[in-house]
C-alpha cells in the first residue's frame, strides 16, 4: 500500500520531466527544475502547499548574463520582479602593439624636433599578465590589469641620446651613417580605469577611460653602424616611475588604445624633456561559459 502511494506521488513529477526533457528533482518538499536548451539555462524552483507546487523562484542564464525573477503572491507587488545581474568582466588586451612618439609637452603629439625623433620607426608592445574588475552600477565597472612590456623610441639624422658626467643630451655622430638609433626600456603598467561595457550581438562592447602607474627600468641608448651595434650608454637619467592617461573601447576580441604621459619620460633637470605618446591595437581572449548540467535525482 505504501509502494502504491509513493508511486502515485512521483508520477505528476516523472512525467512532467519526461514530456519536457527537464532535470527535475525535490529537496525538503521543494521541487527543482532544470532546463538546458539553445544555449539558455533555466532553473525553476517550485513550493508545495500541500496540494499543488507553485513556482517561487526562476533564473536564466544567457550570454554570460543572469536573469533571476522571484514569484509572489501580493496583490500589491507584480507578479515577477526581474532583475538583471551580468558579471563584471575587464576588457584588457591579452596582447598589444602600437606606435609609440616623444612629445615636447603633456598631451602633445607630433613629436619632438629637438629631440630628432623618428616616430615612425618608434612602438612599443606588451602583455597583460593578470587583470579583475569591480561592479559599480549596471553598465559601469572599475578595473585594474598587471601589464608587462617594452618601448623603443628610435631617432634620426645620425643622433643618439648621450650621457656624459651626468647630463643627457642628444649627440650628433659625424663621419659614418647610422642605421638606426634608439632608446629603449621596460614596463611594468597598472591601470585603474573606469569602464563602461555592454554585452549586444553575442559580444562585449566597452570603453574605458584612468590613469596608469608606469613603473621602467632596463634603459640603454643604442645605434646601429652598419651591423655592428653599439651602446652609447645604460643610464639615460629616466625616470623609474611615471603615470598616464589611458583609454581604449572596442568590440569582441579587438580594441583600439591611447596613451599619453602625464610625467616626462626623463628627468628634465639634467636631460631633455619629453612626454611618451602610444596608440595601438589589442587583442583579447573571450572567455566562454561552461553550464554545469545536474544529474536527476528524485528524493522524497
Amino acid at each position: 500500500m505504501k509502494k502504491t502511494l509513493l508511486l502515485a506521488a512521483l508520477l505528476p513529477l516523472t512525467g512532467m520531466a519526461a514530456e519536457t526533457g527537464d532535470t527535475t528533482f525535490v529537496v525538503n518538499n521543494k521541487k527543482i527544475v532544470v532546463n538546458d536548451s539553445a544555449g539558455s539555462t533555466k532553473i525553476s524552483v517550485y513550493g508545495s502547499d500541500g496540494k499543488k507546487f507553485n513556482r517561487t523562484y526562476e533564473t536564466n542564464f544567457v550570454d554570460g548574463q543572469e536573469i533571476e525573477r522571484v514569484y509572489v503572491t501580493s496583490p500589491f507587488i507584480p507578479q515577477s520582479l526581474n532583475r538583471k545581474k551580468s558579471k563584471p568582466r575587464s576588457h584588457y588586451p591579452l596582447f598589444f602593439m602600437g606606435f609609440s612618439q616623444l612629445a615636447g609637452n603633456v598631451m602633445g603629439t607630433g613629436g619632438n624636433a629637438g629631440m630628432h625623433t623618428r616616430d615612425s620607426k618608434s612602438w612599443e608592445y606588451g602583455f597583460t599578465l593578470t587583470s579583475l574588475a569591480f561592479r559599480i552600477t549596471n553598465p559601469l565597472a572599475l578595473t585594474s590589469a598587471f601589464q608587462i612590456g617594452q618601448v623603443h623610441h628610435h631617432f634620426q639624422d645620425n643622433y643618439v641620446l648621450s650621457t656624459a658626467d651626468g647630463i643627457t643630451s642628444m649627440r650628433q655622430i659625424e663621419d659614418e651613417t647610422l642605421k638606426k638609433s634608439y632608446i629603449s626600456y621596460t614596463f611594468i603598467r597598472i591601470p585603474v580605469m573606469l569602464e563602461w561595457q555592454k554585452r549586444t550581438g553575442g559580444a562585449d562592447m566597452f570603453a574605458a577611460i584612468g590613469p596608469s602607474v608606469e613603473l621602467r627600468w632596463n634603459d640603454h641608448s643604442r645605434y646601429f653602424i652598419g651591423k655592428n651595434k653599439t651602446t652609447e650608454t645604460g643610464d639615460i637619467n629616466m625616470n623609474p616611475v611615471g603615470l598616464n592617461l589611458d583609454i581604449r573601447a572596442g568590440y569582441g576580441c579587438l580594441m583600439i588604445y591611447a596613451r599619453t604621459a602625464l610625467t616626462p619620460l626623463l628627468k628634465t633637470s639634467v636631460a631633455p624633456k619629453c612626454y611618451p605618446v602610444s596608440f595601438g591595437l589589442g587583442i583579447r581572449i573571450s572567455v566562454s561559459y561552461t553550464h554545469l548540467t545536474l544529474p536527476t535525482i528524485y528524493s522524497v
